[in-house]
């Protein structure tokens, strides 16, 4: 089984606050399913491109076409403790992803989990097996994303990130490495992705110089990260620790086969730090995770323009819908750009889709763009896109 270590690296001094106009990019689960994925350059003679496929929204996880296409071919294998145990609690004759297993919503089976595994001690063989097959779940769910979008990057997360201001910030909700690998060069991270070392003092990376540190601007993940670890071992110093892996190709790997990293401090397994879509999220019970929610809702209220993209808003998803409304809804003095396909009126989600925005954003919004595509038209239209030096 290899292993991967993480380096400790020095404190950085904190960058000098800026109160200019900023911009914060709120992305959705529905962003990275509306994603141009593009093979990443060095790749182009080794990988074809009908390989990439996007990242299935919560109620396509479980489609046969969407693991025969991403070559997943040990997928019953690795999860026959979940398939028995959905099969029974939802009776459900078909074979794995077809039928009714092909329009199960993720969060609705990490949910009703959950909910059972409170119901039996965590030391009896019950809980122990339901333990077994959440464990799978959230395997199968990194390796369905690691597999989509290894070797690829995003065409418009590129272009947003190639045209933020370094007080601009990028709040997400997805798992995926898309947006990191856009900040990371030749084993250096820069300016917003480095700000989250500024942020959180106890934390690691591997194979990294200092971080290059500018402006207040962050990329904040807020249900983690597949490339953020902590120590297992709970008597660690490191279990409190933010744990980033910095080369994004070979994390993305390593969920495809039984490959695990160790702590750097006292060598037990490190566990990835990720909030599964449930319906009751852990946010205030991991530091590293109410971390990111605490400096997220910072942003927003000093944020001069909120964009959001492809965020549903879902009746389940509170937490996203709270952070939203505690903070930029109680404002009437930024510009809130919605990004959505379920703006056009003749769309099938339009109607309820706008009572969730407009019980979100008391202050009003506009909600013109559809695609992820438009992304900079929003810039062009705000007239805030700058040269980086």
């Amino acid at each position: 089984m290899a292993r991967h270590r993480a380096i400790p690296i020095g404190g950085a001094a904190p960058a000098e606050y800026n109160s200019g106009v900023s911009t914060v990019y709120v992305i959705g689960a529905g962003a990275s399913y509306g994603e141009s994925l593009k093979l990443l350059d060095s790749l182009h003679t080794k990988f074809p491109l009908g390989q990439l496929r996007q990242p299935p929204l919560t109620n396509g996880f479980f489609r046969r076409s969407l693991v025969d296409a991403a070559g997943y071919a040990r997928c019953q294998s690795d999860l026959q403790g979940f398939i028995g145990y959905v099969g029974r609690a939802r009776r459900l004759t078909d074979a794995f992803g077809e039928g009714r297993w092909a329009d199960l919503d993720l969060e609705d089976v990490f949910s009703a989990l959950e909910v059972e595994r409170e119901f039996h001690s965590p030391e009896s063989d019950e809980g122990a097996r339901l333990l077994l097959v959440r464990n799978e779940l959230v395997r199968y769910v990194r390796r369905i994303v690691g597999i989509c979008t290894q070797h690829a990057y995003g065409e418009y997360c590129r272009k947003l990130v190639s045209n933020l201001d370094f007080d601009d910030s990028i709040l997400t909700f997805n798992w995926d490495l898309l947006p990191d690998q856009e900040f990371i060069s030749d084993h250096q991270i820069y300016k917003h992705y480095a700000n989250l070392f500024r942020s959180v003092p106890l934390s690691y990376a591997d194979n990294m110089v200092n971080p290059v540190i500018q402006g207040r601007g962050l990329l904040l993940k807020l249900h983690g990260s597949l490339n953020w670890f902590r120590c297992g071992n709970k008597k660690c110093q490191a279990n409190r620790a933010l744990v980033v892996f910095v080369n994004t190709q070979a994390c993305l790997a390593w969920k495809l086969g039984n490959e695990n990293a160790d702590c750097p401090q006292c060598g037990s397994d490190m566990n990835p730090v990720i909030i599964p879509p449930l319906l009751r999220k852990p946010i205030t019970e991991d530091p590293i995770i109410r971390s990111a929610w605490g400096l997220a809702r910072n942003q927003l209220m000093d944020a001069s323009q909120v964009v959001v993209i492809r965020f549903s808003a879902a009746p389940t998803d509170f937490y996203a819908s709270w952070l939203l409304r505690s903070t930029v809804g109680t404002r009437d003095d930024v510009h809130v750009e919605i990004i959505n396909p379920c703006n056009a009126d003749d769309h099938a989600c339009y109607d309820g889709f706008k009572r969730r925005m407009d019980s979100i954003f008391l202050g009003g919004y506009s909600s013109s763009l559809h695609a992820f595509s438009q992304i900079e038209s929003v810039r062009r239209d705000q007239g805030v896109v700058k040269e980086l030096p």
